[in-house]
């Protein structure tokens, strides 16, 4: 801020970083040479903080999964601490930069099965990231998907050597640091949200220059917030559910549509130009993964501009939704969901709209 306290930009940008990874081409393989420049921050969360244990040398698509990896299992973490507060375990997987299974609980192996079978078609060939330590025990549920990476405060020898892939495609990458997203504690809340939640800008290049934006560290708290508005009834699941559908939806390429049940993502509706469109995805991504969608939890990351979108959610069996408020029609979403017996979050949009890809 200025003097005056008002939000302003610095007049120049000057963006510099060192070679730390060579990328043998970027995002396709006529665009060589690529890498990973490192800022030489003292972010414990930084790429280059995160050592290849052993595989061949992350791609520039890998570095880009990593790094959304690290946006979605922060804000995942980061919701639960402020709206549960106890221990939790974290997985998630992603596949072209958007979440495609995911999973919270106490137990490792649970939550790597959920993960594992959150989207099986989609995880082929995609990164995972863990909040806990990869072991021997935990082979079986990783096998059999090719996947191109495994990321994890640590990773056994036993479970590398057997889940390796052929000429060594599959990178197990380890960062200690990722093993502090299930130590929860109340007690020091505001210092591991800061910790966690990336704060540094964001930069996007366009031809002859950048965009400049602040970083998304919005983290609903629905105990507190007076600007959040309630209908109906739910339960404390219900509620751990919407805020991991939540952290998912908010870090995926917008528009999205997320459902999410029993601490499990079960169809995730990315990249859509409407949000009925963005419903029918993740409804028809579940159901081809075999997953019962009635009870579920789904979250819109911003406002419905017309009930549409929700009845396709509730005729698919929803019973909750988290969106967010500021729509003309936002009393015709509410009065579909009450007389439908369907509880509703809204949150305020101009704060809670999700982050990514517009």
């Amino acid at each position: 801020m200025d003097e005056t306290g008002t939000n302003t930009l610095q007049e120049v940008i000057a963006l510099e970083g060192r070679l730390t990874a060579q990328c043998k081409y970027g995002e396709n393989g006529q665009q060589a040479p690529a890498g990973l420049y490192s800022s030489n921050t003292d972010d414990l969360f930084a790429l280059d903080k995160f050592v290849v244990i052993e595989g061949t040398p992350p791609s520039y698509n890998n570095f880009a999964d990593i790094d959304r990896l690290l946006q979605t299992a922060t804000h995942v973490a980061s919701a639960h601490l402020v709206n549960v507060g106890t221990p939790v375990q974290i997985v998630v997987g992603v596949k072209h930069g958007n979440p495609c299974g995911a999973s919270i609980g106490s137990d490792p192996i649970e939550v790597l099965k959920k993960m594992m079978a959150g989207d099986p078609l989609a995880i082929f060939g995609g990164l995972i990231m863990t909040s806990f330590n990869i072991d021997a025990s935990m082979v079986e549920v990783l096998s059999g998907k090719m996947l191109d990476g495994i990321v994890a405060p640590d990773i056994d020898p036993e479970a590398i050597d057997r889940l390796r892939r052929k000429g060594d495609k599959c990178r197990f990458i380890r960062n200690p640091i990722l093993g502090s997203l299930g130590s929860i504690s109340r007690s020091s809340k505001v210092k591991l949200l800061e910790f966690w939640l990336d704060r540094s800008p964001r930069f996007r290049y366009v031809r002859g220059g950048l965009l400049v934006q602040p970083n998304y560290t919005f983290i609903p708290d629905l105990a507190s917030d007076q600007e959040i508005k309630k209908l109906g009834q739910i339960t404390k699941e219900q509620e751990a559910d919407m805020m991991l559908g939540w952290a998912i939806g908010s870090t995926s390429n917008s528009n999205t549509i997320t459902i999410v049940k029993d601490q499990q993502l079960i169809g995730n509706g990315v990249g859509q130009q409407d949000r009925v469109g963005a419903a029918e995805l993740a409804i028809a991504r579940a159901r081809r993964s075999g997953h019962d969608l009635d009870g579920a939890v789904a979250y819109s990351d911003s406002f419905f501009p017309f009930p549409d979108g929700p009845e396709v959610l509730i005729n698919a069996g929803v019973k909750a939704i988290i969106t967010s408020w500021g729509s003309i029609k936002d009393q015709a979403i509410m009065d579909l969901c009450q007389k439908r017996g369907v509880a509703l979050y809204m949150l305020p949009d101009k704060s809670a709209r999700g982050f990514f890809g517009h």
